[in-house]
This record gives structure tokens, sequence and C-alpha cells, in this order.
């Protein structure tokens, strides 16, 4: 969802432009009824080189005259190598982007800081077309869930009781382990948030143990909706939340491409990464002991070197997180019925 702003921004600057967008299967989804993407193309990440090769002949068939690579992965460099001839041809024209992976390497390997005042990922990603024109772009993200999704989730929220603005949603789970606040730490949160008369909402991915396990422990006192909404209706889902608490992870990127504020906890992970949150309202949450293995990440895989083990998240007390959430609005004396 990050690389929203680029279709935006390219139909802004290039009103005539007919814009086909490149995915891996159920990756893309997020990115539906974008009205500045006019074709889309999904593919599968675990593709054989036969079916590669295949897709690669059926975009020749396409006669590109720009390939915009915002991924700059092997797969990707291959599929935009084959199309331009390996360089040697006029057109298609190639813009890639600079995944800055070596500044990252230094910084996380060595503690070697190149990325201080580097711009956000958002900003990185239209950089190649910040380069060539004088536009001012804008690097907002925005999703756009369509009829089907806002009324699966009004039907929901009126089952439940819940009000627009009126309930926090949680994220408390990650692709790994890295990036995961306690759960004890959640669990402490969570039971403050209802002590406070907040409704709690948890959202996330299918089969993830840390949503499932809150949901036992807090049964019919939370709504678990992770795995059970797809990415756009998980985003319609936050639209209506007043706040987001999150582990670093796309729930948090979801909840911001909708306009609602989030509170992310960062851990293995820095904000000089590139992902930080941009509204003004959201707020990055970390520790503020000087941890000098941190960062140790990219994306929360590995292991904890640290004697403590995670300190770099253990030192985020759920009551330095709760000091961050509004007063409730909600009037109701009884939050949840069956």
């Amino acid at each position: 969802m990050l690389t929203s702003p680029i279709y935006r921004e390219l139909k802004r600057v290039y009103p005539q432009a007919e814009i086909t967008l490149l995915s891996s299967s159920g990756i893309g989804s997020v990115l539906e009824n974008n009205p500045h993407i006019d074709h889309y193309i999904s593919h599968s990440r675990q593709e054989s080189p036969a079916k590669l090769s295949y897709l690669i002949r059926k975009l020749r068939q396409e006669e590109f005259e720009l390939i915009y690579d915002a991924h700059r992965s092997l797969r990707s460099i291959w599929i935009v190598w084959n199309l331009s001839g390996f360089g040697l041809f006029k057109s298609p024209q190639v813009w890639s982007i600079n995944k800055r992976s070596w500044k990252r390497s230094l910084l996380i390997r060595f503690k070697i800081n190149f990325l201080k005042n580097s711009p956000s990922q958002r900003e990185h990603l239209l950089r190649p077309l910040q380069d060539r024109t004088k536009m001012e772009l804008k690097n907002h993200t925005e999703l756009f869930p369509d009829n089907d999704a806002v009324l699966t989730v009004k039907e929901f929220m009126e089952e439940k009781k819940l009000m627009p603005n009126r309930f926090i949603a949680i994220g408390a789970s990650a692709s790994y382990p890295l990036k995961c606040w306690p759960m004890q730490n959640f669990h402490v949160l969570i039971s403050d948030l209802i002590a406070n008369r907040w409704p709690v909402v948890l959202v996330g991915g299918a089969n993830e143990k840390e949503n499932t396990q809150l949901e036992k422990e807090y049964r019919g006192e939370i709504h678990n909706t992770a795995g059970k909404l797809s990415p756009l209706e998980s985003a319609e889902l936050l639209k209506n939340a007043r706040l987001v608490v999150t582990n670093d992870t796309s729930v948090s990127h979801l909840a911001e491409a909708v306009s609602t504020p989030v509170i992310v906890l960062f851990g293995s992970t820095v904000k000089e990464f590139g992902y930080a949150p941009f509204l003004e309202e959201s707020q990055i949450v970390e520790t503020k002991e000087v941890l000098n293995c941190r960062p140790c990440s990219r994306d929360g895989r590995g292991k904890c070197l640290n004697p403590n083990y995670l300190s770099c998240l253990t030192n985020i007390t759920p009551q330095s997180v709760m000091t961050l959430i509004p007063e409730s609005e909600n009037k109701y004396t009884v939050l949840y019925e069956d």
C-alpha cells in the first residue's frame, strides 16, 4: 500500500497515462478499486521458470512505454531486464528505486548511520518520478474499499454495537518475533482499555497465535477480526476506529491510508528505515534506553542477542502506551452484550 502514491502522482504528472499494475497474487488485492490504476496483472511468487517466461512474453506484447520498478527484487529485475533488452532497448524506459539496502545493512551490522534525515519510504518510492518533474508530489497513502467492504464492516459494527470513532483497534501480531511487543504487555493494555470504557477490536491476518490467545483470554469482552476480513475490509474497519495500537507492521500502514492515527511500537527496527507513521496525530513508541544492539533486523527476522531478551520492546510499558490513549467518549455503561 506504500506504493499507492505512485499511481496517483503518475496520473497527476501524466493525465493521459494508462497504468498497469503487476503484483504478486494476493498482495496487490489491497490496491483494488484504485481509480488511478487501469489494469491489474497478478502472478504467483512460486511460479516456475516456464510460467515466468510466459508472463514475460505476455508483458512484452503490451508494448509498455515505461516500466516503474518499485520493488527491485530479483524477480522484478529479471522481468525488467527481459522487457528492456537488458537495458539496450530505447523503449520501454525503466525507472527503478534505490532500495538503500547497503545503508540498512551498515546500520544493522556496524551501527553506521547513513540514513539520518533520510526521506520516508513513501517519498523514496516516488523519487524516480520526482526527479523528472518540477511538480511537488504528494506522498500520503490511500486505499479504496468498495461498497461491499463498507457494507460488511457496517453490519459487523452494528452486530457488535460498535460506534464510529469510539473503539480502539489492536494489531498484536507480526510476521516475525523480533517485532512483537510481549503478550503480557498487550494483556495489561487491553485490560486498562476495557476498564476505561474503550471497546477493543483485534485486527490482523489468519493463523496469528497472538490474536487467537487474546480472544480466548478475553472471551466475549473483545472482538477478533484477524483473518476474517479482507485487507480492504480491514482498512474500512480501521477507518472507523478512533486509534490503532500496533507493532511495526502493515496494520499501521493500513490505518494511516484511511486517515486513522496510530501508535506504533518500534523494537528491533527503527524509523530510519523509512516506515515511521506520517499522520500528525500518530506516534512512535520506542525504548528510551540506549541499546547498542538496536536495530538488529530489517523486518523482525533473526535472533535477539541481547542478554535481556527483546529489551527494546520489554522496556516499553503498557502504562506508557496508555498515557497516549485519549479519554473514551463512549457514554454506554455496558460496552459488550451477548
